[in-house]
């Protein structure tokens, strides 16, 4: 006798049925996505602007001492401002990017010794080291602050007839080692919750083919 229609579409949908679940069973699942680690030492907006602060300092520095320069050899004239006001420029443009140049990998680092240790060794070697930094920085804006408040209680000024306060001069140390700190801080918080915080970005620019071609011999280099 043969068999209905609808007893062949309800055994078709259980054998479909079964085939699939024999395919998920024996098919492993796909391992869960690595956790990527965040770049360490992107800078905010405050960053920047700090940044821009230090550089237009060190730009006004440098446009002061050219003046000087040139009045000095050509005019035959000095400006009595022109050394003073160099000094605390710079002075303040260096404090300020203690911290923004440990974000920015501009750090001196030696690494000879700590890419040939373990793994587990490393992370305690970053962690020493930023913990060494922190220890750096606070002494330095620890000692420094009572110099501070000794030439702002004593209203000691420069030499120059510009007379500019000093304690504005010695306030770049604390505000420098604070900036110090906060870096080798989230350094350590980088090291103990991803890696190496110290380690520069690979740069993803090419070479120029014209200094490929001349260092492989192809084209003279001038």
């Amino acid at each position: 006798m043969p068999m209905p229609s609808c007893s062949w579409r309800k055994s078709a949908r259980s054998a479909s049925m079964m085939a699939s679940d024999l395919n998920s069973a024996s098919i492993p699942a796909a391992p869960a996505a690595a956790r990527v680690a965040p770049v360490f030492g992107r800078l905010g907006w405050i960053s920047r602007l700090v940044l821009a602060l230090a550089t237009a300092l060190a730009l006004g520095a440098t446009g002061i001492m050219i003046l000087e320069g040139f009045s000095r050899y050509v005019l035959d004239v000095s400006y009595f401002w022109a050394e003073e006001s160099v000094r605390f420029l710079m002075v303040w443009a260096f404090f300020l990017t203690l911290g923004i140049a440990g974000f920015r990998h501009c750090h001196i680092r030696t690494e000879l010794l700590v890419q040939r240790l373990p793994p587990p060794v490393q992370r305690a070697v970053w962690l020493l080291t930023c913990l060494a930094g922190m220890a750096f920085a606070f002494i330095l804006a620890y000692s420094s602050i009572p110099q501070v408040q000794r030439f702002y209680t004593m209203g000691m000024v420069s030499e120059s007839s510009l007379e500019l306060p000093m304690w504005l001069l010695f306030l770049a140390m604390p505000v420098g080692g604070l900036a110090l700190f906060v870096y080798y801080a989230c350094a350590a918080w980088y090291a103990w919750r991803w890696g190496d915080p110290f380690v520069p970005e690979a740069a993803e620019d090419e070479p120029d083919a014209g200094v490929v071609a001349a260092i492989s011999g192809k084209e003279p280099l001038l």
